[in-house]
């Protein structure tokens, strides 16, 4: 994908909040991301495209995936809020409160999308086989060009983050560049 194609692009930025960097649900590679998804987000602004959180936010003590992963992105806490090095502004990003691994999925994120006349979405975030690879999913069903930023997207494990990149790659058509390519797309 070249910046010749005249697309339209927005950043969406899956659950880097604090329940997975500093709460229970921490891991050792998160932490890895957060310089080049800062660097995007930052350029991302100045350049006038959209940022969009997409923040797991769930319903205490009920929710679905409580049941997979314990209690986790509870709503009202501060386990749900974007980490610090990101900040968030609400005057100039979006955010979108997600119960599922999509973003997409009972939100209003494809409304949000189509008002801002986007057609290209630009992943980063964790963890890239679940919330970052399901919203791409949706994302590709409904129509979007997706890019995952290689650097900017994390996992688990390695063969986690390989294994999904390569499946988003082969099955949605995902263009898979360095937060340092993408931004030349901007």
């Amino acid at each position: 994908m070249s910046k010749s194609e005249e697309h339209k692009y927005a950043v969406i930025v899956v659950d880097m909040i604090n329940d997975f960097f500093y709460g229970d649900l921490k891991f050792d590679r998160a932490p890895s991301i957060v310089q080049p998804v800062s660097k995007l987000v930052e350029k991302a602004r100045n350049k006038k495209v959209p940022v969009i959180f997409a923040c797991d936010s769930h319903y205490k003590g009920i929710d679905h995936e409580f049941g997979l992963w314990g209690e986790h992105g509870v709503r009202g806490t501060t386990g749900t809020s974007p980490i610090a090095p990101l900040s968030y502004d609400s005057t100039k990003d979006y955010m979108i409160l997600k119960t599922r691994y999509s973003a997409f999925f009972r939100t209003d994120l494809d409304v949000l999308l189509s008002e801002l006349g986007v057609d290209t979405l630009i992943f980063v975030g964790v963890h890239t086989h679940i919330c970052v690879e399901h919203t791409a999913a949706d994302a590709y069903y409904l129509g979007f060009n997706v890019v995952v930023a290689t650097d900017g997207t994390t996992a688990f494990t390695q063969e986690d983050h390989d294994g999904a990149l390569k499946k988003m790659h082969d099955l949605y058509g995902a263009t898979l560049a360095k937060v340092d390519e993408i931004i030349k797309l901007l």
